[in-house]
Parts: C-alpha cells; sequence; structure tokens
C-alpha cells in the first residue's frame, strides 16, 4: 500500500447520482488485484473536512494505458466533493487496500451477484476472470434504471448476463435473489462473488446455506484508517460450532466466505 496521487481523466456522470472517475496510476494498474480498494481523501488540499478517507472498489482497470477508475454514488459531502473534481485534477488515495481475491482457484464457471452499486467490485472480477478463460454469468439486481449505462460496460466484456429492477424500468422486474432462487439448478455448478445490500446478502446466505458452491461475498462497511489500525470496521465471522471471531474488513477482507458471516 502507498500514499499516491493520480490524474484525473475523466469523471462522468453514469446516471442520477451515478459516476465514474478515470484516474492515472501506474502503480494501481501494475500492482492491484481483483477485490481490492482504494482510500480516497475528498477535500480540497489543507482541508479537513471531511477528516477521513473514503473507501471505494477498484471498478476497471485498463493497464494498457496505465487507468483505473470507481464508480461511486452521491451520497454526502465527499462524493460531492469528487463529483466537483475534472478532468486535469489531482486525485489524492491510498491503495490497493484489502485482501486479493485469487481468481486462478476459481472453477471453471463464476457466478456474479451484484445490488446496486456492488457491482462496482464484482466488474473488474468479470474482467479478470474472462480473460483467464472462465465461464462468467452476471446477474445485477437495482431498484430502477439509473445505471442503466453499466451496460455498456457489461455488453464489452462479452459476458452473459441479467439486469433485474424493482420498477421493470430495465430487464426483467423483480430481485436479483429471487432470479437466483429461480435458477439454481442453472448455477449448481459456479461459484459465487458477491456484493451488495445487508438483505440480500442475507437472502443469498439462506439460500446457498446448505450448498455445495463455493460463495464469497464482498463486505461494505464505514472505515476510518483503511488499514486495520482502527477497528472501525470489524465484523463477525464464524469460528468452530458456536463461537465467533471479529475480523476487519479493510485488513481481512473485504471478501469472507458468505456462510461464515454473521449478520446479526
Amino acid at each position: 500500500m502507498k500514499l499516491l496521487s493520480g490524474e484525473i481523466l475523466s469523471n462522468e456522470r453514469y446516471g442520477d447520482n451515478l459516476y465514474r472517475i478515470e484516474v492515472f496510476s501506474p502503480y494501481i494498474c501494475n500492482n492491484a488485484q481483483a477485490g481490492q480498494f482504494v482510500n480516497v481523501k475528498c477535500s480540497y488540499d489543507g482541508s479537513l473536512d471531511p477528516f477521513l478517507r473514503r473507501p471505494f472498489a477498484i471498478f476497471d482497470i485498463e493497464k494498457k494505458f496505465n487507468v483505473f477508475s470507481i464508480l461511486y454514488l452521491l451520497r454526502g459531502r465527499g462524493t460531492r466533493f469528487l463529483s466537483l473534481l475534472e478532468q486535469g485534477d489531482m486525485l489524492d488515495f491510498a491503495g490497493p487496500l484489502g485482501k486479493p481475491v485469487d481468481l486462478t482457484g476459481a472453477g471453471a464457471n463464476v457466478l456474479l451477484i451484484g445490488g446496486g452499486i456492488g457491482i462496482a467490485p464484482l466488474h473488474l472480477i468479470a474482467r479478470i476472470a474472462v480473460r483467464i478463460k472462465n465461464n462468467v454469468f452476471f446477474a445485477a439486481g437495482f431498484k430502477d434504471n439509473a445505471f442503466l449505462r453499466w451496460e455498456k460496460d457489461l455488453i464489452r466484456l462479452k459476458i452473459n448476463y441479467a439486469v433485474m429492477t424493482e420498477d421493470g424500468s430495465w430487464g426483467e422486474k423483480g430481485l436479483v435473489s429471487d432470479y437466483i432462487w429461480e435458477n439454481l439448478k442453472t448455477f449448481e455448478n459456479y461459484d459465487i462473488y458477491c456484493c451488495g445490500p445487508c438483505d440480500m446478502l442475507k437472502t443469498l446466505q439462506n439460500i446457498y446455506k446448505n450448498k455445495k458452491n463455493k460463495v464469497t461475498a464482498f463486505l461494505e462497511e464505514k472505515m476510518a484508517c483503511g488499514v486495520g489500525v482502527c477497528g472501525g470496521c470489524v465484523v463477525r465471522i464464524k469460528k468452530g460450532g458456536k463461537g465467533f471471531s471479529y475480523q476487519k474488513v479493510c485488513e481481512d477482507g473485504p471478501a469472507f466466505n458468505l456462510g461464515e458471516v454473521l449478520f446479526d
């Protein structure tokens, strides 16, 4: 992990309150792996408001051009600051952070299940998995069509996918967890990677409780340091029969065995 700065090449609006920012960084492009994230300073030089950096999954990496990108939703002061940055501005960030996911150990079939902004870390996984000749299917669920532009990125990946929206404005109407339940047989021999709202992950945990699939979940928690010092992003992970241990999303994750996560 290094403290870095990189020139912003673009900061495009992708939909309602959705943005994609592209940053020039040879170090990230040469060292980051699937599942990792960067911790971004979301204030001007000399300002401490907001004081804490914000974690963002690495959405994509273009090694040929030394460019990586993050996808973010406009939610508060930090992301509002990001949305005002322009081409040529410098982005201050730390990374790559978190334990990477080794996709060379994945099975031949990979199922990605994303909910909302949870598609961000899964997009890079899809790209890497395709490169190493995995058969990849992406199932994604959203409230509406705010992420519609992302479908162009999906098409470029040349993978099969299904999109669900709660209001039916894009893809099929319904929840992505319902789609998975209805197609359990289809994805019986798939390794699964998922990221999204807590309710979605809980539902998937119940669906795969007694299944043989390897299910990896990327957890989202508020972070302070991002390097495991403050302990502000701990989650409970099953340990033994009835015990559990506290693990840090930033240092021990963000990827965990979904079946071992204790949500309540």
